[in-house]
């Protein structure tokens, strides 16, 4: 069976930005085909050699995942779509639920979403590693990261308090499942593999965290990556016990 989107992913243990726009389209039930891109085989043993960056350059104009190959009904033409916002605002235009019906709603989530892009580089610092599951250590744990859970934690904690005053909360940010939720799934396994969950403020934040672990799709990602033997050395926290 073909079909008219092709979704470019990195090892599933490893690639956080592959998550976000594979769980959305997940949710949403679109169909698509995947391709992955494998990292910590013999002939490419890790991120930033040649043979990796040739590889990757089969994803698109940046040699990056995600990215979205779409195509285009008129002469069977491509069109990559690359970033993970990128993605899912393509996606919105037909499936408008993936953002909140609030114009106001929408603007913050959109707001919240891009800073989640942009920042907290100190929670990125723990590699998003799914094999991982590690006892706090805090030898890892700084202000700077300390200051990025806070912020986490008063988002969620704000958004969720406001959500399960409606009669139609379904346990995410705004209720339902929405891009802003997608964006922050990858910081759920980080917590969980490093022993961070306890660190999250807030008892609706906290419940926000467990309820996002066992969505359906993101224990389908799990599931999938739980057949990957292949080590990425550059995504590994802890490569001297590997």
């Amino acid at each position: 069976m073909s079909f008219d989107l092709c979704l470019y992913l990195l090892n599933r243990n490893y690639s956080s930005w592959s998550l976000r726009p594979w769980l959305a389209m997940r949710v949403l039930k679109i169909e698509f085909e995947t391709v992955m891109l494998i990292v910590g085989t013999p002939e490419i043993p890790d991120l930033g050699l040649p043979a990796a960056d040739e590889l990757m350059r089969r994803a698109g104009p940046t040699s990056k995942v995600p990215a979205l190959h779409v195509s285009k009904r008129a002469g069977g033409e491509k069109h990559i779509i690359f970033e993970s916002i990128a993605i899912m605002e393509y996606l919105a235009e037909d499936y408008p639920q993936l953002w909140p019906s609030d114009r106001y709603e929408r603007a913050y989530a959109r707001s919240l979403s891009a800073e989640m892009a942009t920042s907290f580089g100190a929670i990125r610092n723990y590699a998003m590693n799914l094999r991982e599951r590690r006892e706090f250590d805090p030898k890892f744990y700084n202000e700077k990261v300390e200051k990025d859970i806070y912020r986490l934690s008063s988002i969620w904690e704000g958004l969720r308090s406001k959500a399960v005053a409606k009669d139609s909360d379904e346990g995410y940010l705004f209720g339902r499942f929405t891009a802003l939720d997608a964006m922050y799934a990858p910081v759920m396994f980080r917590l969980r593999s490093y022993g961070l969950r306890p660190k999250i403020q807030g008892k609706h934040a906290a419940a926000y965290v467990e309820h996002m672990l066992k969505n359906e799709y993101m224990r389908e990602w799990e599931e999938l990556a739980s057949h990957e033997t292949e080590i990425i050395p550059r995504d590994e926290l802890y490569p001297s016990t590997k």
